[in-house]
């Protein structure tokens, strides 16, 4: 595929157009996006919090600064946060998110996330559907470290809070459009106003992205890649009375398109070695995908007691059908369809007050309960194996959970808090078996139809007590230190892909201490956060890939080891002058194991998996006023990636990297206007985001160089 001629056009007239206008305009004074304070909910309060002082380490982003640095999804927020990774799978839609050197290399569908996702107070069972467009996104909220006493679960690396835009009750809309090279094309909408005055509101917003692909397939001459993403979310706010109020957020997401693009590759002392160039694939039998997610939030807020109370309601279903030539080669030597199925409901009740100046408490109950059915086949040895596997897990959990701030003096804070947890899972799992045998007459290319014998039930229940003790010192007004200890836990379960049903491994659990500072400082025109941290991992979960003649790779699931994880981030945003504005960002993870289970299938490594030891990022925004005409901002990045390994084994190593982006964008004086010219990946850097030994060796890359125009507009 050529490259579309927009990219040296774009490229060109950006460099050339930054001097001659420095040159030819006044300085001005505008206040910039990136320095505004974004206000969060992480800590559930009854009211919510600024960053600087929160007590957790965190990176927040709004409406405002999604569009400064022209984030279309969580990923591209996850290279402005230190230590965080937000990286997608090997299947379209899903993700291997990573914070603080834990979380999920791999898309095992029992294996829990490290790092939850919460998205209008709901947290996904699933992880499908989790890199998450910014469209229409009211903040992100990146919460490093174990979450709890107040999250839960599968916590134990961090989570991602995403809070979708509400009506406001006033009649507005808001038009986008984005073109770009590679056939990138994006339409957006979203309405709102009064329904009945000062009682009820309405949003409607609707997206549609698609794009033709990145890749050639030399083997059949054709474009790879295409995908086709549609979001439809609609939101109702009612005013009950002065003190309730609910709100309704319904949500569909339909993605379409090819699957992910595999490329075969030789590993050549544990470092990838592409063939050929990593756009230019093999495959015989390019697949495609299908991803839809339904969901429903129901959010009510009731200002009583002194407080508020608050429920959230959640349901939410997941369909994927994907089918993956995973070895990247142009012979049929695995071949990979996946069907799942996904229905999840839950229920957060909770009370949150500040009684007095000298107290203030979060306290709650939570129930979860979701099930899900999983099918898999594998075209192997050129058709010579046609094999199919199946899962089906119930699982239901419920909590009760609590926080509280004691406020000894003005500066000086005690912070406690606990949540106990029970959770129930009834898992089946067949073995890959020939598909004559366990779906006669079935397609392996078609499980929709196939029902599987799954064999033996088998259930567990797991309890956990995750305890919080923090302090928190304001030695002067902008400063903040903090230090907290916390416990958390990953959920045990079993281990359901490609095996019968074996014995349960137990929950993952961490003790976590963190040390802060923030600091707002020389007149709130440099803003310097810092933490360091130890995590102690006990019965460390780990997902080992093995290889079995016939069924060709083998997933198992188990307790590995104890484990130490320490670290330290910094991250800075500098008013240097009225014009520009600086950040930085540095993250550095030292992980290791400290003892090994004993298992045949796992050995003490150096190195974990999907864990940089380093990670940068930096960027520099430079606005000029152009009078009454509006005013232009020029925007230059960059991310560094340290090298990294893919698997346990150490068996694939993966290069570091660096990726620049940059943009201008202009903004007529009455701020309804946007028009935009960006870059990313301007460099055109190669860099692989996964890879396994599967088929003999593959690889998955990143995107290239990519160039766009977006024109926005906002009444």
């Amino acid at each position: 595929m050529q490259k579309n001629k927009l990219s040296n056009v774009i490229i060109a007239s950006t460099l050339l157009s930054v001097p001659a206008l420095a040159q030819a305009q006044e300085p001005a004074k505008p206040k910039s996006a990136l320095m505004e304070e974004v206000v969060v909910t992480a800590r559930k309060r009854a009211e919510g919090e600024a960053v600087q002082d929160t007590p957790i380490a965190m990176t927040a982003f709004g409406t405002e600064q999604f569009k400064a640095v022209f984030a279309d999804n969580l990923d591209d927020l996850g290279k402005l946060s230190p230590g965080v990774e937000l990286k997608p799978s090997a299947q379209v839609g899903a993700q291997n998110f990573t914070i603080r050197g834990m979380g999920v290399s791999g898309t095992t569908p029992s294996d829990e996330s490290a790092v939850g996702i919460f998205q209008d107070g709901v947290y996904w069972g699933v992880n499908y559907g989790a890199m998450l467009d910014t469209f229409d996104i009211e903040s992100v909220q990146i919460l490093r470290g174990p979450q709890g006493s107040l999250f839960g679960r599968n916590v134990t690396g961090g989570a991602v809070v995403v809070r979708t835009a509400r009506p406001t009750g006033d009649f507005g809309y808001e038009l986008e459009g984005v073109i770009g090279d590679y056939g990138r094309r994006d339409a957006s909408i979203s309405v709102q106003g009064p329904l009945i005055q000062d009682k009820l509101a309405a949003k409607v917003a609707v997206l549609d992205r698609r794009l033709d692909g990145y890749y050639d397939n030399k083997f059949d001459g054709k474009d790879f890649g295409e995908s086709h993403i549609t979001v439809v979310r609609p939101t109702f706010k009612l005013n009950i009375t002065d003190d309730l109020d609910a709100t309704l957020i319904l949500e569909q997401y339909k993605q379409r398109g090819d699957s992910v693009a595999a490329v075969g590759v030789t590993l050549a002392g544990g470092t990838f070695k592409p063939p050929h160039k990593p756009f230019d694939l093999n495959l015989d039998s390019p697949g495609d995908s299908a991803i839809d997610e339904k969901s429903a939030v129901l959010e009510v807020n009731w200002n009583t007691l002194g407080g508020v109370v608050t429920s959230i309601s959640g349901y939410r279903t997941v369909d994927v059908d994907n089918n993956t030539d995973f070895d990247g080669r142009p012979l049929p030597l695995f071949n990979q369809i996946i069907d799942y199925e996904q229905e999840q409901y839950s229920e957060e009740l909770r009370y949150a007050s500040k009684f007095s100046e000298f107290w203030d408490f979060t306290a709650g109950l939570y129930y979860f309960t979701q099930n899900f059915d999983y099918k898999e086949g594998r075209d192997l040895s050129n058709h010579a194996t046609l094999t199919v596997t199946g899962a089906h897990l119930d699982q239901s959990s419920y909590a009760v959970f609590g926080e509280s701030d004691i406020h000894l003096t003005d500066q000086l804070t005690l912070t406690f808090g606990g949540r106990y947890t029970s959770e129930t899972k009834e898992g089946q799992s067949v073995k890959f078996i020939p598909a004559a045998v366990q779906c006669p007459g079935v397609s392996v290319y078609d499980l929709s139809s196939c029902d599987f014998d799954l064999g033996r039930k088998d259930d567990k229940t797991w309890k956990d007590f995750s305890p919080k003790v923090g302090v928190t010192f304001k030695p002067a007004p902008d400063h903040l230190l903090y230090a907290n200890v916390t416990r958390g836990f990953r959920s045990g379960g079993y281990s359901m892909r490609g095996n019968d049903l074996l014995s349960p491994f137990d929950a993952e659990k961490v003790t976590a201490y963190e040390g802060g500072y923030k600091s707002s400082l020389f007149d709130q025109r440099l803003r310097l956060n810092a933490a360091i941290y130890r995590n102690d991992y006990k019965d460390l979960q780990r997902t080992v890939l093995s290889s079995d003649p016939v069924f060709g790779v083998v997933q198992s699931t188990f307790n590995a080891a104890d484990a130490t994880i320490k670290g330290l981030e910094l991250d800075v945003a500098l008013q240097a002058t009225d014009n520009l504005v600086l950040t930085a960002g540095y993250g550095y993870t030292d992980a290791s194991y400290d003892s090994v289970i004993p298992n045949p299938l796992f050995d003490k490594n150096d190195h974990f998996s999907r864990v940089p030891k380093e990670t940068y990022s930096g960027s520099a925004t430079y606005s000029l006023a152009l009078g009454d005409i509006g005013d232009l901002q020029f925007r230059i990045s960059g991310s560094y990636t340290g090298d990294e390994y893919f698997d346990d084994a150490n068996n694939i190593h993966a290069n570091s990297y660096t990726l620049w982006d940059g943009s201008v964008s202009y903004s007529d004086i009455d701020k309804h206007w946007n028009v935009s010219l960006f870059g990313k990946n301007l460099g055109d850097k190669e860099y692989a985001y996964w890879g396994s030994t599967a088929g003999g060796g593959n690889a998955f890359y990143g995107a290239p160089r990519t160039v766009g125009l977006r024109v926005n507009y906002k009444y």
